[in-house]
């Protein structure tokens, strides 16, 4: 186990307030308005970018209704933007630009329709507006099952490398279109199946939310059969053409500890070999995005043709397996890992006015997309919520029980 080395509490105080302050203040700037192909008030990643994409908007839609629960509009219309484009059978587009519309370079939105619709219903007290869409987006939600699921395993894929956001992930690029069963993919459309349960509920749909439990059950199964090594205490990514893992330590194998699909044992195994191990995913500075034992371990500040997830720093990723090591019993690990992603978001902001989307992970140096600011608005929040053991969107943290 590591060395932790968490400042003293009136630090934390120190910083936790800095962070709701500085980059708190910093939201108002990925707010647009309805414009062109996108007819509702939509968020962005500020920089370069007017698009509206998957999930850096979903999760600054995270970030938005905790701080302010009318926010919940900003997710209510992620959803309403990309069901516009959505086709008849479900395909929806993961980006849309307003002059254009579709952005074809991400074949499919993430699985993250259900889970925006839930956040933002909870967080404005209502599931009624999502009625007369419902349809639209169950279609949506299963599209990826329908098209880009493996028979054999029961497991749902990505079309690419791209498409999942993590960009050169090592267990996915360059490979087969459709071929690669991610735990990421995985995890979160079983979060998704959940979200979908509850709003069917909230609906009076009965039936259906039988049905997307049913799913995420299945799903959730399946996972833990087919991703989870036990020799190396890890999930993996499964190659459906080569049928058989995909050794890499990888960002992605974490999502299935955010979605909580591990046993209490099994999450202790990995944590402990692969999460907590300085040779492999602890850094001085979070938590790398590929092992240093990989050979393809890099800090390179390249944002074409890639994002680089070979090794940086990325605040959501690290946000999210914040929680997991709270809900696994390591509040000291998910403490650290807050006060060290919040550092280094500060210190970009106080030495070079901005933020940047990862950062060297062993020097802490700021790296791609200069001006960035989308999912690291979690930073406003992380210590906040490691030292409460809070989920501020969901304080019940509804969709992560089975």
């Amino acid at each position: 186990m590591p060395h932790f080395d968490i400042s003293e509490p009136a630090e934390l105080d120190r910083l936790a307030g800095e962070a709701r302050d500085k980059i708190g203040r910093l939201r108002s700037r990925v707010l647009r308005q309805a414009n062109g192909a996108l007819p509702y008030d939509y968020i962005v990643p500020n920089g370069v970018y007017e698009e509206q994409w998957d999930w850096d908007a979903f999760f600054v839609g995270l970030h938005l209704v905790s701080a302010d629960r009318a926010n919940g509009v900003y997710l209510k219309n992620w959803c309403l933007n990309f069901l516009r484009h959505s086709e008849p059978d479900g395909h929806t587009p993961g980006g849309i630009r307003p002059w254009s519309g579709r952005d074809a370079r991400l074949y499919h939105i993430k699985p993250l329709m259900g889970q925006a619709a839930y956040y933002a219903s909870i967080a404005l007290g209502d599931f009624a507006w999502i009625g007369p869409v419902w349809d639209k987006m169950a279609r949506c939600v299963t599209f990826r099952e329908r098209t880009m699921s493996d028979r054999m395993t029961g497991l749902v894929k990505w079309w690419d490398s791209m498409e999942s956001g993590a960009d050169n992930n090592a267990s996915l690029v360059r490979r087969y279109h459709n071929s690669m069963a991610a735990a990421d993919v995985n995890g979160f459309m079983v979060l998704d199946y959940r979200a979908m349960a509850v709003i069917a509920e909230k609906l009076g749909r009965a039936g259906e939310a039988a049905e997307f439990a049913e799913r995420a059950r299945k799903l959730a199964a399946a996972v833990n059969a087919v991703l989870w090594d036990e020799a190396d205490a890890t999930y993996y990514t499964y190659d459906a053409v080569e049928k058989a893992l995909v050794k890499r330590d990888v960002y992605s194998n974490w999502v299935a500890l955010w979605a909580r699909l591990a046993s209490p044992e099994r999450a202790k195994a990995m944590i402990e070999r692969h999460i907590l191990d300085p040779a492999k995913l602890w850094a001085p500075h979070g938590i790398r995005s590929l092992a240093a034992d990989d050979p393809d371990y890099n800090n390179e500040n390249v944002i074409k043709p890639y994002s680089n997830w070979q090794g940086p720093i990325w605040p959501h990723a690290n946000w999210m397996l914040m929680h997991a090591l709270m809900h696994y019993g390591y509040p000291e690990a998910a403490l650290a890992v807050a006060e060290r992603v919040t550092q280094l978001c500060l210190k970009d902001l106080a030495e070079n006015g901005m933020m940047r989307e990862n950062y060297h992970a062993d020097t802490g140096a700021p790296l791609a997309a200069p001006d960035f600011i989308s999912w690291n608005l979690l930073a406003a929040q992380m210590l906040d919520e490691a030292r409460s053991g809070a989920f501020l969107p969901d304080p019940e943290r509804t969709l992560f029980k089975d």
